[in-house]
């Protein structure tokens, strides 16, 4: 079916003078809008060459088709509300969106008239279309300039395919001392020449595979910055990409004048702190002569007091290095056996507090990795420690050792409460502590385990645990295995022969 056996009747009815007119129209009226002819189906029977050639289709792409296909899914109720007023021979206009072929959208202005048979029946419709996408562009680009402009952050946008840069905000404009009338679409050279394209075209690659946005920091002219890339659909428009610069160096400031104060007030008081917990503690072992029960009860609590702000202080100094890159390792491949047993020993007193036993059982005395003693000696005082804390009077702890693969396992294990499964999620994490009436009064800052976490990490290892409400917990330090250099040194050469 074509236009012209659709008004046929029409051309053959009157004079030859209304013919020509007629037939004059309907050349104009294909010639300047994109025009479907559908059957009660909804079907397409024919489209002209407007609409092929704004829509990319060819016409046995189309043929015998529902036009529901070249509707996008949001569009389809719409849809529905259009048909059941053709069927009871209404017209409709408005605006509707088509999908074409290449997946770009086109806005029409639609006129969908519907064809009646002699009884009243629908038999098809005829919609007759104005392409108005650049005006619905235009519209969203403008709604989205006029949220972008005025921010302070530099707002850059740029088309995905060809990285060129279309729109640039006032901060952006500002870097480069223009006015918007000074504006044409750049490269990416638009926004320094300090400005690593390769990094960011990594980061774009990132997106196209699917990420809605991705953030990373830069350096750009001396100054620090966090760099936000985001795809962005308008509803009527092209898919861009906003990219966001956010000055951070007033940020990156103040972060430095707080590590540094809180820096300086933790060394000014470790130093005083540790000599008043030594004179306590040489008063309680009576090196100044026996103390009354009274007065040795009283004492007690503030040597474990000072013990506790000693641990407070050497946590946050601890903090501040991860913080600032610093915290410093000494590798060396040694047995693990003499870090456990140094560990063991050193919390033994501790432990007894608590009416707790530590025990140590499976120790491979050969088992060797490549190491931080002190570090990893704070990473196992932190396990024993907790596990005394968290375990009945007269309970024990558990040290054993396991081989797993290529790596070995120390693991410190408790008979206490256990850990609730939505806690073990984010114990290692900066001030997380398990929620629980077991630890008998004894407080932490809960940085230790986050700590712990950084220190086996940077040793190439890992922490973790298991546990189950009620049956306790079990945590672990796992290092690779290593080969202490002696022994590689004896190892027989393979030569040819």
């Amino acid at each position: 079916m074509t236009w012209r056996s659709v008004f046929r009747p029409a051309l053959f009815a009157g004079n030859n003078d209304t013919r020509a007119r007629l037939v004059q129209e309907v050349t104009a009226l294909n010639r300047h809008a994109m025009v479907t002819l559908t059957d009660d189906k909804a079907r397409i029977v024919h489209v002209n060459d407007k609409f092929r050639d704004a829509t990319g289709y060819a016409l046995d792409d189309l043929s015998g088709i529902s036009m529901d296909r070249l509707y996008f899914e949001d569009d389809l109720s719409k849809m529905e509300d259009i048909r059941a007023g053709l069927d009871r021979g209404e017209p409709w206009s408005g605006e509707t969106r088509l999908q074409c072929k290449q997946g770009n959208v086109l806005w029409t202005q639609a006129t969908i008239v519907p064809r009646m048979d002699a009884k009243g029946n629908l038999v098809g419709s005829i919609s007759v279309r104005t392409d108005i996408t650049d005006n619905k562009m235009a519209a969203a680009q403008k709604e989205l300039y006029t949220a972008l402009h005025k921010l302070w952050d530099e707002v850059y946008m740029f088309d995905p395919a060809t990285l060129r840069c279309t729109y640039m905000n006032e901060a952006a404009l500002a870097r480069k001392g223009w006015s918007v009338e000074d504006y044409t679409p750049e490269n990416l050279a638009t926004v320094s020449e300090d400005f690593e394209t390769e990094t960011f075209r990594t980061h774009v690659d990132t997106l196209v595979t699917g990420k809605d946005h991705v953030s990373y920091t830069a350096v750009i002219d001396s100054r620090p910055y966090d760099i936000r890339l985001q795809r962005v659909s308008p509803y009527a428009a092209r898919e861009q990409l906003v990219v966001v610069l956010r000055d951070m160096s007033e940020r990156v400031q103040a972060e430095r004048a707080q590590a540094e104060l809180m820096s300086t007030i933790s060394h000014e008081l470790r130093t005083p702190m540790t000599s008043i917990k030594g004179a306590m503690g040489l008063l309680l072992s009576n090196a100044a002569g026996e103390l009354p029960e009274k007065a040795r009860g009283m004492l007690s609590i503030a040597y474990r007091n000072a013990d506790r702000l000693v641990m407070i202080i050497n946590d946050i100094l601890d903090i501040e290095k991860i913080a600032a890159g610093q915290m410093e390792f000494k590798l060396k491949v040694e047995p693990l056996a003499s870090v456990i047993e140094e560990a063991v020993a050193a919390n033994e007193q501790f432990a007894n507090r608590f009416d707790v036993k530590v025990v140590k059982e499976e120790i491979d005395p050969d088992a060797c990795a490549d190491y931080d003693f002190g570090r990893t000696l704070q990473v196992l005082t932190n396990l024993l420690s907790n596990a005394a804390k968290f375990s009945p009077p007269g309970g024990r702890v558990r040290v054993y050792m396991e081989r797993i693969g290529d790596r070995i396992r120390i693991n410190v294990q408790d008979y206490g409460q256990g850990i609730a499964k939505e806690a073990q999620a984010r114990i290692f994490e900066r001030f997380a502590q398990a929620s629980t009436t077991a630890n008998r009064g004894v407080e932490s800052t809960g940085l230790g385990l986050n700590i712990a976490k950084v220190i086996m990490e940077e040793q190439k290892g890992s922490i973790g645990l298991f546990s189950e409400l009620g049956k306790g917990a079990t945590f672990y330090a796992e290092f690779p295995a290593a080969v202490p250099a002696e022994v590689e040194q004896l190892k027989p050469v393979d030569r040819a022969v």
